[in-house]
């Protein structure tokens, strides 16, 4: 009789605990992951957070957490790591200098809200007894990392976390994607399309998002003059005024950044003469061109940098420079001949050095 309660009872029991293993084996987590290219995956953390946590108790309600990792331009990658168990809800704002200090921390904050064997509250979620930590070293062992009820502090000084909750109701967003840009003073160095290298000053201003930059500039050129003596003294002046703008896209650097360019660019001449005999007046001519180029940017500041471009132009027209000066008088006529003296023709292409100061709003 005994023997066959016995056998019961050992039936029973190995029935019983399976299931509360199987209970207890599967962290009660759902994670939304978003991140940068080259971040590790939400596999991967979800199984950092179950290697910290190990078997968590049953809990009434299901842990559920919405991270996304970007890097605006001060180089620091940020984490947004919003919290809700049941009614509860949270948000942790987390800063570091790489993508996997982040998924390590949120890694480890997540695991130890598994781990707590008290009720979680609205602190616990927010973190505000003490910010989320960061990853723990790979050659620890994880179980020592679900001390329950009290997060850890940060151990990694690369880690830099800042944590708001939603009750506050100043949760501050995520970083601004756009910038608006002006550039000033703006001094310029340009090899062509004159004959003698040119010196100009100008202002720009345009939009940035996220690392795509679009940009307006005007530029003015110092006057030029050419002296014509081989048939007398004439003076020939040349005004230049320019508008053009440029695209480009940051391929490198958080704080330095190097960017490719495409530009176009219109070019306004404007020539008038002097001298014995010679009618005053002035003629224009309007052009464009086209090229690439490309622009370096150091910010000493998230609203200041310094930017400088090198870029090449091919010009649409050579427009001609002459002076028309009075001939003899063909035979049979008592009107002097104008005789065109020409003066230059502008060059196909040109090179561009510009540098100024960049203001970021």
């Amino acid at each position: 009789m005994l023997r066959r309660v016995a056998a019961v009872l050992l039936c029973t029991f190995g029935l019983a605990y399976p299931g509360r293993v199987g209970a207890q084996s599967a962290a009660p987590i759902e994670l939304k992951w978003s991140a940068l290219e080259g971040c590790p995956s939400a596999d991967s953390v979800l199984a950092r957070v179950h290697e910290i946590a190990g078997t968590t108790r049953a809990t009434p309600s299901t842990l559920r957490a919405d991270a996304a990792i970007t890097q605006p331009k001060d180089g620091l990658f940020r984490l947004r790591l919003e919290i809700r168990y049941g009614n509860l809800a949270a948000v942790r704002y987390i800063e570091g200098k790489s993508c996997k200090d982040l998924a390590g921390a949120a890694a480890v904050a997540l695991a130890l809200l598994l781990s707590s064997e008290e009720p979680l509250s609205q602190r616990d979620l927010a973190g505000t007894l003490g910010s989320a930590p960061a990853a723990p070293a790979d050659n620890q062992d994880p179980n020592q990392q679900a001390a329950p009820a009290k997060p850890a502090t940060p151990t990694s000084p690369a880690v830099h976390p800042r944590t708001t909750s939603t009750d506050a109701g100043a949760e501050p967003g995520p970083p601004r994607r756009w910038h608006v840009l002006l550039v000033a003073p703006l001094a310029a160095l340009s090899l062509g399309p004159m004959k003698e290298l040119s010196r100009g000053l100008g202002v720009g201003a345009g939009i940035s998002f996220d690392r795509w930059r679009v940009l307006a500039e005007a530029k003015w050129w110092a006057s030029q003059q050419e002296t014509i003596s081989n048939v007398g003294e004439y003076d020939v002046q040349f005004e230049r005024f320019t508008v053009g703008a440029r695209g480009c896209r940051s391929v490198a650097g958080s704080r330095f950044e190097f960017a490719p360019c495409v530009l176009m660019s219109v070019h306004h001449l404007s020539v008038s003469g002097s001298g014995p005999a010679l009618v005053s007046r002035t003629d224009t001519a309007t052009w464009a061109a086209a090229g690439v180029g490309a622009q370096a940017r150091f910010l000493f500041a998230s609203w200041f940098g310094i930017i400088a471009a090198v870029d090449g132009e091919l010009q649409f027209a050579r427009p001609e420079v002459s002076v028309s000066l009075p001939g003899p008088p063909p035979q049979g006529s008592h009107f002097p001949a104008q005789v065109a003296v020409p003066v230059e023709r502008l060059a196909p292409a040109a090179a561009t050095l510009t540098v100024g100061f960049q203001w970021i709003l």
